[in-house]
């Protein structure tokens, strides 16, 4: 913590001195001896930090702890030299300048403090490095270890697709529970310590083409920790696509659940229990229906929840540890990569002696004593050695581990992995403290808050997104950080998720340097040193003592019980079987308490605007250095105009459907990079807002976009804004965000499209694009516009005025197509077949508007997903010989007109592994009789009948993901 602390510190101290040296004047020079005191300082942190961890001495604990303080309060001098030195910039020039003059004093004697206080800190930094040479010869003679030099950077196999090692028998005893059990309900119980590979067995089962075959309806449920039965019960109801009735009551919701399983077999399963349970309250809430319906719990062996399952229908399911011969395999490819796994490159290489055999099998006695067969330990391991020297630095690796108490062998392994990130990465790492645990998140948010952070430092041509999502990789090429998606354009990470060994861990880090305080109980107890504060799961519970001031407080995460659906459908939700999200008003009944958060005790807000007398959480406003606010899940009715005041604030999110207006102080955020008000009824922003030169991103819900904006020249991503203005003279505000990667935009009419492809051919580093309007114009695919572009999404009428036979598409990097209200027809559908990168196509609403839906061989030569939804119209649909040659996944929802024809000697859809059938006729396909259908084909159809409803969109079968 100290190491990452004091780098982020030192590389503020080198921008400050840059940026500011207009205001800094004499002080410079002492900030410049500052930052280098510091990076000498540095060094020395770096490796008293990595001894702390595997059990210092006493000297290096104080040592590691005191430079840490210098650290941040060098931090706290410059934030706050510049909250006052501010001549408030997004003011006009007069007004500055009579500000300037009215407080050149006060200028003159800020400086005179900043350097008074830097004088001090230098001071302090004298005496500490005094006792340096002290403190490491003594520590030295008394260790003995030697340490492993630092590992490379890189991305290496960030997306591997890892084959599951082991588990065979396990996994047979699962599926024989599950898929082959007789028809009574059954609970079926996995047990475990935590990271040997519950979640992963019973996902692999989850998964499976026979479960989706076997159950009807099906949710898997990554809870939080201190989580009530009652939510647990709104969580199955959710993900079973429940949400829409929003009922009110407990009772009514178990009625809702009753009516939609009691004629289906349903498969449940819940991972992520910390505590005991009261599962008979639980389980009442889903019909014991006699159609092999089974409810999965995920455990760890010392919480096996035993008594709170007495009495049930159970199955114990104990995960044991990996043999040799497996825990070899998995190590194996996590040391090597998938491509070296057959030959075992860096263990069994081309030409290789028998000295080199023999280190190789002893590289290998030595990892399975080390690990036990513990494949989070065997993970953690290979990823870490994969970036060393073999076998030089393998050896001190596993000798050093060897050395340790086998009982703390896999904390060794965190610490080493966590020692051998670099600074900038363990500061992203560490930073999943401030999130909940055993969740899913959304990778372009995490990326926004570390730019916020200030733990992205941009490079000449490549943005801070690049770089963010950079070090995401590298986290999850090192096994810290488990990648749960890819993203549509398949280079980025789409969601991922941080073991719950390692988000402890995490913790432990932070909450040992007083660097973040997590709080989910009602007692938050005052603390001037707090920097980083989240406050979780606060339901139904007053707050005491929070009139702290929290002086220095960063960022200030409150997540609570949603109210607005899943933060993972931030931008492009992915569509999956299972639908959408939606919470009712009585899960957030329980949170209204919250209303008061945005209220100053010493004025703003007054209580009877929310008619609540509940105790304020004042700290926001008394915090001025703040750099992030996110406030999940509270009802926040209005926000009081001393927002403005954060003139540090980077990342500011409001999520909720109360909040209705931003006051026009708004404006005066000068550094807010991304402002998050989905799921709120914001509808219109003050015109300054638009002119704020920092902002990246602006996600909302239907935000009315001006008829100008300012010179938004970092602008990256603009979500859901609408247009009701004329874009006049071929210009929109379009012309002004060169550099949009993301773009959403609605209610375009015709006028606006005629002028949509002028502004779209400056938009040259496009790769996300969302529209919806009228006559949307067919050049955006044949106009050699959008190069870039990966991701299409549609809505309305495209207008096909213009096309010829010999116009092509021009989209070579487009991989994800979807249309809904398009009306195109098989010419349409002709010229994408010949897109080279399209992997993914939707045809959704109304989207087709031909009786005949043709695909021939040659076409969609790279199409692996296919999605029908919704085509009324469509009476056939054709494919021919040799036709979707890399389909994996086909859907078909709602065409209950639409009949299936097959032709050729050569079958078409030859690698397609899921045939997903939803509201659609019980004898569907319909086949024409001189063809038939394939009988591999008629193996991997899953019906689904959801009472004609079309399939919502968002990824909501994981119903926790919610960031």
């Amino acid at each position: 913590m100290a190491d990452s602390a004091v780098s982020f510190v030192v590389g503020r101290l080198a921008e400050f001195a840059v940026k500011e040296a207009g205001v800094l004047k004499e002080v410079g020079s002492d900030v410049v001896l500052l930052k280098d005191k510091l990076q000498w300082l540095h060094t020395f942190v770096q490796q008293a930090d990595q001894r702390r961890r595997q059990g210092g001495n006493a000297y290096m604990d104080v040592w590691v702890q005191q430079t840490r303080e210098v650290a941040l309060e060098v931090e706290d001098v410059i934030d706050k030299f510049l909250l006052r030195v501010d001549l408030q910039q997004g003011l006009p020039i007069w007004t500055k300048c009579l500000k300037l003059l009215s407080t050149c004093a006060t200028q003159i004697s800020v400086r005179h403090q900043l350097s008074t206080k830097i004088s001090m800190i230098k001071a302090r930094l004298d005496q500490i490095s005094s006792h340096r040479h002290e403190y490491f010869n003594d520590y030295a003679s008394s260790s003995s270890a030697t340490r492993p030099s630092p590992s490379i950077s890189t991305t290496d196999g960030w997306d591997e697709e890892l084959r599951v090692v082991g588990f065979d028998k396990d996994r047979q005893l699962l599926e024989d529970q599950l898929l082959r059990g007789d028809k009574s309900r059954l609970i079926v119980s996995i047990l475990g310590e935590s990271g040997i590979g519950k979640s992963t067995l019973a996902r692999r089962v989850y998964d499976s083409p026979a479960a989706k075959w076997r159950f009807k309806a099906r949710a898997w449920l990554d809870l939080p920790a201190f989580i009530t039965e009652a939510d647990i019960v709104h969580l199955i109801c959710r993900g079973l696509r429940l949400g829409g009735g929003a009922a009110s009551t407990m009772e009514e919701i178990h009625d809702s659940l009753s009516e939609h399983l009691k004629t289906r077999s349903y498969l449940i399963v819940v991972d992520g229990i910390v505590q005991a349970f009261n599962w008979s309250s639980v389980l009442d809430a889903l019909p014991n229906n006699d159609l092999g319906s089974r409810v999965v719990i995920i455990n760890d062996s010392l919480n096996d929840n035993g008594a709170a399952l007495a009495g049930l229908n159970i199955y114990w399911l104990r995960v044991h540890h990996l043999q040799q011969e497996e825990s070899n395999l998995m190590f194996v490819q996590n040391a090597c990569g998938m491509e070296n796994q057959q030959h075992h490159s860096k263990l069994y290489s081309a030409g290789i002696g028998s000295k080199e055999l023999s280190e190789s099998k002893e590289i290998m006695d030595n990892m399975f004593e080390i690990t036990n067969g513990l494949p989070l330990a065997i993970l953690l391991l290979g990823r870490l050695l994969r970036r060393k020297e073999f076998p030089n630095q393998w050896k001190v690796v596993l000798e050093l581990l060897k050395s340790m108490e086998r009982t703390s062998r896999l904390e060794a392994i965190l610490a080493l992995s966590f020692d051998d990130l670099p600074y900038h990465l363990k500061s992203c790492f560490l930073h999943f403290a401030m999130m909940p645990e055993n969740l899913i998140h959304n990778a372009r948010r995490l990326v926004r808050l570390w730019a916020a952070e200030g733990f992205l430092k941009p490079k000449k041509g490549e943005s801070m997104e690049d770089i963010g999502h950079a070090y995401l990789k590298e986290l999850v090429s090192r096994g810290m950080v488990r990648l749960v998606e890819k993203a549509a354009e398949g280079d980025i990470c789409w969601r991922v998720t941080v073991h719950q060994r390692l988000h402890a861990m995490a913790r432990f880090e932070t909450q040992e340097a007083t660097f973040l305080d997590v709080y989910d109980k009602a007692n938050v107890p005052s603390a001037a040193a707090i920097r980083h504060l989240f406050l979780q799961n606060l339901r139904g519970a007053y707050i005491h003592h929070m009139d702290a001031s929290f002086p220095n407080l960063r960022s200030f995460i409150c997540d609570f019980a949603h109210e607005g659906g899943s933060k993972l459908n931030d931008e492009e939700p992915h569509h999956r079987e299972g639908g959408g999200l939606k919470i009712d008003d009585q899960y957030n009944h329980k949170n209204r308490h919250w209303l008061s958060l945005l209220r100053r005790s010493n004025g703003g807000i007054k209580s009877d605007q929310y008619n609540h007398n509940n105790n304020c959480l004042r700290l926001p406003w008394r915090s001025k250095l703040l750099r992030v606010i996110d406030l999940q899940g509270l009802q926040v009715k209005k926000v009081p105009p001393e927002i403005g005041n954060f003139i540090h604030l980077r990342y500011l999110a409001i999520r909720s459907r109360l909040l209705e207006e931003l006051p026009t102080t708004i404006a005066n955020l000068i550094n807010l990079q991304t402002l998050d008000i989905k799921g709120c009824k914001v509808k219109k922003l003050t015109q300054a807002f638009w002119t704020i030169p920092t902002l990246r991103h602006v996600l909302a819900d239907k935000l009315l976009l001006p008829r100008s904006v300012g010179e938004l020249k970092d602008m990256q991503g603009l979500v859901a804004v609408t247009c009701v203005h004329p874009w006049r003279n071929n210009m929109s505000p379009l012309h002004n965000m060169v550099n949009l990667r993301h773009l959403q935009i609605f209610d375009l009419t015709p006028d606006h499209c005629s002028v949509l492809p002028k502004a779209l051919v400056k938009l040259e580093s496009l790769v996300y694009l969302n529209l919806g309007g009228h006559d949307i114009p067919f050049t955006l695919f044949t106009g050699f516009i959008l190069r870039r572009l990966q991701s299409l999404k549609l809505f309305g009428r495209i207008d096909m005025t213009g096309d010829t036979a010999d116009k092509r598409c021009t989209l070579p990097n487009l991989t994800r197509l979807e249309l809904v209200d398009s009306m195109v027809n098989q010419g349409f559908i002709n010229k994408i077949g010949k897109l080279p990168c399209l992997t993914e196509l939707v045809l959704s609403k109304e989207s087709y508007d031909d009786e005949g839906l043709v695909f021939s061989g040659g076409e969609f030569a790279s199409l692996t997903k296919l999605v029908l939804r919704g085509l009324p119209r469509v009476s056939e649909w054709n494919l021919r010989s040799e036709s979707l040659p890399r389909v994996e996944k086909v859907t078909v929802s709602g065409c209950t007109k639409m009949r299936l024809k097959i032709e050729g000697e050569h079958e078409a859809l030859k690698n397609v592994r899921e045939f997903m059938v939803i509201d659609m006729p019980d004898n569907w396909p319909w086949v024409e009789e001189s063809t038939g259908l394939d009988e591999r084909l008629k193996r991997v159809i899953i019906r689904r009948n959801y009472g004609q409803r079309l399939p919502r969109g968002g990824a909501a079968n994981m119903v926790t993901a919610r960031r």
